[in-house]
């Protein structure tokens, strides 16, 4: 929630074990920050609706980011999601037969394994000692090239990103074996 409010996105429902809040003009992240440490639950944030988790998911809102455990849009819920995109920053927020069901609806899933590349991105800026300015700047690029290279594709072959991803990665697994000699 940090970083999509420093950036200027309008954040309009939180969720945690508790609960979910909602407010269509927006929620203040150093508010919820206190309130979150103070009462233990998002759902004491005022102004707001407190709604029950499994509500979150059929808001009507842009950008549905489903970042805490599998299987969260499932058979049960997958045609309530009226959010125009879906960013899976959890490990397999949908299954991918779900995610082909939101495709075909015209919802843009941007797959977990793309969506939290970040982490793995930074952990190697960690690893090589960069600073936290230099890892931002190196997820930003990664993640921005990759994730255009994947929507490019999913538009040039109509298929879902979950696939274009795959394509895309075993293309470059393949290369990266055949430049180190493996063998097939």
């Amino acid at each position: 929630m940090k970083y999509l409010s420093d950036h200027g996105i309008k954040v309009v429902a939180v969720s945690d074990s508790k609960g979910c809040i909602y407010n269509p003009d927006g929620l203040e992240y150093y508010k919820m920050k206190q309130i979150k440490a103070e009462t233990k639950s998002v759902i004491n944030y005022e102004p707001g609706e407190i709604l029950k988790n499994e509500e979150l998911f059929e808001l009507p809102i842009e950008v549905l980011v489903p970042a805490s455990i599998p299987d969260v849009i499932n058979e049960k819920n997958v045609d309530k999601i009226q959010a125009r995109m879906v960013v899976e920053a959890a490990n397999i927020p949908a299954k991918p037969e779900i995610e082909k069901i939101l495709h075909e609806r015209g919802i843009l899933v941007v797959p977990d394994f793309v969506a939290n590349a970040g982490g793995v991105i930074s952990s190697y800026a960690e690893y090589l000692g960069e600073n936290p300015e230099k890892m931002f700047e190196m997820v930003k690029e990664k993640i921005v090239r990759n994730t255009r290279l994947v929507l490019g594709e999913t538009a040039k072959a109509k298929i879902p990103p979950r696939d274009a991803a795959l394509k895309i990665a075993k293309t470059r697994i393949k290369e990266a074996m055949k430049k180190r000699g493996v063998p097939r």
